[in-house]
């Protein structure tokens, strides 16, 4: 069954797997960050549904290269994501371990067909233009820099790219 809740496990279970590849390989420890979940029981007891107890601040986090790094995966069957797919809690999160000289980002899917490593700061300026209302609501897949685009299914070599500019700047 293919829902609106879990349109982007696809990808979250291709991050999983380029997870293992990185620790496999000692390259980085990234674990996906679990959803709490209460369950809902009926009058007898019985376990007929659960909710979510607790956001989790962002879907992945770990260390690399002796850094924490954390972001957050999003997908789209579109060519555009809103600003708004990141949550208040989220962008707080990431913004905290920006500010502490973490990795952040946003990870993005365009149909499974094209993704980007969005550098914090570059998802934030945009959703600060939109609040502000002097930007555009959403993100573009034409408009992103091809240098954050993925390719071979190797996130962490764009994050090392960006990073190292990033660190001599």
């Amino acid at each position: 069954m293919n829902t609106y809740a879990n349109r982007g496990k696809p990808f979250e279970e291709l991050i999983i797997m380029l997870n293992h590849k990185y620790r496999n390989q000692n390259k980085a420890v990234i674990h996906k960050v679990p959803t709490e979940w209460i369950p809902l029981r009926n009058g007898t007891g019985k376990i007929v549904s659960a909710k979510v107890d607790q956001k989790a601040a962002v879907d992945f986090m770990g260390s690399y290269k002796g850094r924490a790094i954390v972001f957050d995966a999003k997908h789209t069957n579109k060519e555009r994501i809103s600003w708004s797919e990141v949550k208040t809690h989220q962008a707080t999160f990431l913004d905290d371990c920006h500010l502490n000289g973490g990795i952040s980002f946003i990870l993005v899917s365009f149909n499974l067909n094209h993704i980007y490593v969005i550098p914090w700061e570059y998802w934030k300026a945009g959703m600060d233009e939109w609040i502000a209302g002097s930007g555009p609501a959403s993100l573009a897949m034409k408009t992103i820099p091809p240098e954050y685009e993925v390719k071979q299914y190797d996130y962490l070599k764009i994050v090392e790219r960006l990073w190292q500019q990033r660190k001599c700047a």
